[in-house]
């Protein structure tokens, strides 16, 4: 499935406001426990839930130790690796049809 840059970047805002919301939830304070810094652990959440919307696969290279220093930073960083891996998926959809 093809997503526009900006259903992606929704899908990534979303799942990162649920990670808040159960932060807050867990009693981490008014303050989610990851900002200003994504986690590793929420960047994998969000790398799940791109590939359930777009149904293809993240590499797991795009998670940077120690995680996103704010919030834009993973969203661009995400919707890149989702973008190269809808089109990775394409060119082998495409070869598959050819062959």
């Amino acid at each position: 499935m093809t997503l526009s840059d900006k259903d992606l970047a929704a899908a990534i805002n979303d799942e990162l406001n649920d990670i808040a919301v159960e932060a807050k939830m867990r009693g981490e304070g008014s303050t989610p426990a990851w900002e200003p810094q994504i986690d590793s652990h929420s960047v994998l959440r969000v790398c799940l839930r791109i590939e359930e919307e777009i149904g293809v696969e993240i590499s797991e290279e795009c998670v940077p130790v120690g995680g996103f220093k704010d919030r834009n930073s993973c969203v661009a960083t995400m919707l890149k690796h989702a973008k190269k891996a809808m089109a990775n998926a394409t060119k082998v959809k495409n070869k598959t049809e050819a062959g």
